[in-house]
């Protein structure tokens, strides 16, 4: 709430992302990790085809163990993890 001429009134706090003090766009996440999480879902297809229908646990391990991954989408693995 904040305060204003001596009259308290109500302050809408916009939504944060879960994963950082961002404002949340969608899904509860900011521009980059949202965009983070819809690379892993459009990709996650192709490593089902690769792996021999991998499970979606298997694939954000995968993922998050390699090298190569950048921090988004290792933050966004980290709360997807915890699902």
């Amino acid at each position: 709430m904040g305060f204003m001429r001596g009259k308290l009134m109500n302050v809408k706090s916009k939504p944060k992302c879960i994963l950082c003090v961002r404002k949340a766009l969608q899904e509860s996440y900011f521009k980059y990790h949202y965009q983070a999480l819809e690379s892993l879902k459009s990709h996650y297809e192709q490593w089902r085809i690769g792996y021999g229908d991998i499970s979606w646990d298997d694939y954000l391990h995968k993922l998050q163990k390699m090298k190569y991954t950048g921090k988004w989408i290792k933050e966004v693995i980290e709360i997807e993890l915890k699902k």
